[in-house]
């Protein structure tokens, strides 16, 4: 009978992160996905490294901080072991934010109508961004479905197990301990659980993690035939109230993101796709020239508290990384770090206090 030494649940960024990490450690790994790895809220995601948002809650701003600073290395160490790249983004965000606002992160400099301009001359000062405050942000982006790939090619590379198209129905207990998983018709043994299940995790008897889907809508624009530029029309991450605008390095971008309680339907709304365009054309009018190319919906992972969920449950040898919300993306490379520690015997690098699954 095979054996691992840990079972990890959710192939989304955080359970690929974590299974490659806890590879890289030197464990035997089994990954398993309902469905494709990736293709959940990691594929449906934006990519904004947004560790200077001032709406980033006090308790999450240490580990947002930490992980910001952890990309580039983690996407080198990815992008060596899988050849792929994630498109890592580092020109920085501008963000209108209004008066009373203020980014709370080092490096952040509020900047003028002509600097503005000199950055990305292809925005337009509409009449309810003059009312606001422009900041450039230190900040940096991915393409968290090319992530998703290049963390599945590089995991498997090492030797990571994964099982696909079967979903985790129960955590199998002997003696008080978790000693694997039931998927489809079969039981998978392991030392450790681990429940990267995102939206989904607290489906899994015999101890359901709270965390409920929240609904997000986004869109994808191309250039049209006349537009003959090399590169995207902004090079920086756009953000505003009303909608926020991503670049990627082949010339598409994304615009989101709606927040919406609507459980796990995941369908999008034309009218609601027509407001994100509209919004991001009102700030960048070349938006206009360009064509919607798709549009879907994700269903972020969202705790009672909106904070992640991390560390041992009261089952022995049963953890939980999940309900990270809007920031998976951004999280993933200190999750899977102070996870792994954790998992490993070692000293965390931050007190995962504020996030143990006990505090519900």
């Amino acid at each position: 009978m095979k054996t691992w030494d840990a079972v990890v649940v959710g192939a989304g960024v955080i359970g690929l992160s974590l299974g490659w990490r806890l590879r890289l450690e030197g464990l035997r790994v089994l990954v398993i996905d309902k469905g494709e790895p990736g293709r959940e809220s990691s594929y449906a995601a934006g990519g904004m490294i947004a560790y200077c948002d001032p709406h980033l809650p006090k308790a999450l701003q240490p580990l947002a901080f930490a992980s910001a600073a952890m990309y580039p290395d983690f996407v080198h160490e990815v992008q060596d072991e899988s050849g792929e790249s994630p498109d890592l983004r580092q020109q920085g965000t501008l963000a209108f934010l209004p008066h009373r606002e203020r980014p709370d992160c080092d490096g952040c400099r509020e900047i003028n109508f002509e600097e503005l301009e000199g950055l990305e001359s292809a925005l337009r000062r509409s009449p309810n961004l003059r009312e606001r405050k422009t900041f450039w942000l230190p900040e940096s982006s991915v393409d968290p479905r090319a992530l998703c790939g290049a963390l599945l090619k590089a995991a498997k590379h090492l030797g990571v197990d994964l099982v696909t198209g079967s979903t985790v129905t129960e955590v199998e207990v002997e003696n008080g301990r978790a000693v694997g998983v039931t998927a489809g018709h079969s039981t998978y043994h392991a030392q450790v659980v681990v429940n990267c299940a995102g939206a989904w995790a607290g489906q899994i008897p015999p101890l359901p993690l709270p965390t409920r889907p929240a609904k997000g809508q986004m869109v994808c624009v191309v250039p049209g035939p006349d537009m003959k530029s090399e590169i995207p029309i902004v090079q920086h991450v756009i953000r505003a109230a009303e909608v926020y605008l991503i670049p990627r390095s082949d010339r598409r971008i994304l615009l989101g993101a709606t927040l919406e309680d609507a459980g796990f339907d995941k369908r999008t709304d034309a009218n609601t796709i027509e407001t994100l365009y509209r919004a991001a054309a009102d700030i960048c009018p070349a938006i206009g020239g360009m064509r919607i190319h798709d549009a879907w919906a994700g269903l972020r992972p969202a705790s009672p508290d909106k904070l992640p969920i991390m560390g041992e449950t009261s089952l022995s040898g049963y953890f939980a990384a999940t309900g990270h919300y809007r920031d998976g993306i951004m999280l993933a490379p200190i999750t899977a770090e102070i996870m792994s520690q954790l998992i490993t015997g070692r000293q965390t690098t931050f007190n995962l206090q504020p996030f143990s699954p006990g505090r519900f």
